[in-house]
C-alpha cells in the first residue's frame, strides 16, 4: 500500500551539465528470495538484518502488523480497529526496529511495541498533520546524535503554519523531525539548502518530499522533484551542509507558481522528472528516477487512459544510477519490470516486492527478492 499523488506541472527543461566521472555501471541481481504465505498484500516497512526478522504493513482499514522470520514464518500480528486504545491508525508513515523494539508513526500517535506487538508506550505528535498521507514510505528511521539513538521522520510536511504559497513556509521549513521518545517531542531540523530551488521562496510548491536515508549522525537526502543530493551531519550543528548535483541523463525540473497564487492543474503541462527510490547499501547509493517527458512527447488523446498511461510508463522508464563513497557517479541503468525495491538493510541487502503484473499466473504467496550491486566495467 503505497500513498502518494502523481503531480504533472511546468516545466523548465533543466538537464544537468556534469558527466559521470567513471566508464561504470551497476547491475542488481536476485540473489534469493523470501516467500510469506499470506492472502493479500503486504508492505515492508523495515527490517532487523541482525535478527532477520522483517516488519510489514498488513494495510486495510485496521492498525495492522506483522512480523517475519527469514524462512517465511509469521511470526507475530497485530491486527485492531484503528481506534482501538493499543492502535496508531489507519496509516503506517514509519515503521522501523530500535533497541530491540518496534516504533511506529501512525498519522497522529507515536507508538512503541516489543518484538511481539504489544505496546509499551503511546504519545501524540506534537503537531496537527499537515500535507499529503505518504503510507508505508520508509519514513522512519535510526541514527544516533551524540552517540545516543535518535529516531528521524519525515510526517509529511513541515511544521510551519505557514501555507505553502508563503515565503515563510520555505523561510520556516524544516525537511525532518527528530523524534525525543523521552520527552515526547518533534524537533525539527534541516532547513533548505542554498543551493535548493526551494531556499529562495521566490515560488511556490505543492508536497515537496524528501527520500533519505540515515547511517549512524549522517542523513543523506534527496528531494523527489530536484536534483541535489544532500548530507547532513547531526553532530554538526553549523549552519552549511553538503550538496552535489546528481549527473542525471536528463530531469526535467518544473517551474512553480507564484507565491500567494494557487497551482494551475488544469492547462497540458511537461510530465516532471521524479526521484522515485533513494537507498544506502553499504557506503553506496542507489538512486532511483524518471527523467520526465515533454508535453510534445506525450500520447495523444486518440488513446484510452490505460492505453496512454501505459505508453507513459514505456517512455519514462525507470532508471537508476549509484553514487559511490568517494561521489563518483555509474552511469544510469534501465530498472528491470519483475521487482520494485522496498528496503535496503544494514547488512546491504536490498530487498524487492515482486511485481505480480509482470507475471502470467496468480501467486499463492507473498515473494520478495532479495537482490546486490553488482558493478560492470563498460566498453569505452
Amino acid at each position: 500500500m503505497l500513498i502518494g499523488i502523481l503531480l504533472v506541472h511546468y516545466s523548465c527543461n533543466n538537464k544537468t551539465e556534469e558527466i559521470y566521472d567513471g566508464n561504470f555501471g551497476y547491475e542488481l541481481e536476485i540473489v534469493d528470495s523470501l516467500m510469506i504465505d499470506f492472502l493479500g498484500s503486504l508492505e515492508l516497512i523495515s527490517v532487523d538484518a541482525d535478527n532477520d526478522l522483517f516488519l510489514f504493513d498488513g494495510g486495510g482499514d485496521k492498525s495492522h502488523l506483522l512480523t517475519v522470520d527469514r524462512s517465511g514464518n509469521i511470526i507475530s500480528e497485530f491486527n485492531k480497529p484503528k481506534d482501538a486504545p493499543d492502535a496508531f491508525g489507519q496509516f503506517v508513515l514509519g515503521g522501523t526496529f530500535v533497541d530491540d523494539k518496534i516504533a511506529i508513526l501512525g498519522r497522529s500517535l507515536f507508538n512503541i511495541y516489543d518484538k511481539e506487538l504489544k505496546l509499551e508506550k503511546s504519545f501524540k505528535k506534537t503537531y496537527p498533520h499537515r500535507g499529503m498521507i505518504y503510507s508505508s514510505f520508509d519514513h522512519l528511521q535510526v541514527g544516533t546524535k551524540n552517540d545516543t539513538t535518535v529516531l528521524l521522520t519525515f510526517t509529511g510536511g513541515p511544521q510551519t503554519e505557514a501555507s505553502p504559497n508563503s515565503k515563510n513556509y520555505y523561510q520556516n521549513y524544516n525537511t525532518l523531525d527528530l523524534i525525543d521518545s523521552q520527552k515526547e517531542s518533534f524537533e525539527p531540523i534541516i532547513p533548505f539548502h542554498p543551493n535548493s530551488r526551494y531556499a529562495k521562496g521566490e515560488e511556490a510548491y505543492n508536497f515537496i518530499k524528501p527520500l533519505f536515508q540515515v547511517k549512524n549522525n549522517i542523513i543523506s537526502f534527496v528531494h523527489q522533484n530536484d536534483f541535489y543530493f544532500y548530507q547532513f551531519d547531526l553532530d554538526n550543528h553549523a549552519t552549511t551542509f553538503h550538496a552535489e548535483k546528481i549527473p542525471f541523463d536528463k530531469f526535467l525540473l518544473n517551474k512553480g507558481f507564484a507565491i500567494g497564487g494557487q497551482e494551475d492543474y488544469n492547462t497540458p503541462k511537461d510530465l516532471e522528472g521524479d526521484i522515485t527510490q533513494f537507498f544506502q547499501i553499504g557506503d553506496k547509493h542507489l538512486i532511483g528516477y524518471k527523467s520526465g517527458l515533454k508535453l510534445e512527447e506525450m500520447p495523444g488523446p486518440e488513446f484510452s487512459d490505460e492505453e496512454r498511461w501505459n505508453k507513459i510508463m514505456k517512455l519514462n522508464q525507470q532508471k537508476y544510477l549509484v553514487r559511490e563513497s568517494n561521489g563518483k557517479y555509474s552511469q544510469p541503468t534501465i530498472a528491470s519490470n519483475l521487482y520494485r525495491i522496498s528496503r535496503a538493510d544494514s547488512k546491504g541487502r536490498i530487498w524487492a516486492h515482486q511485481n505480480t503484473n509482470a507475471l502470467d499466473y496468480e501467486p499463492d504467496l507473498v515473494t520478495l527478492y532479495e537482490l546486490k550491486l553488482v558493478k560492470k566495467e563498460l566498453e569505452n
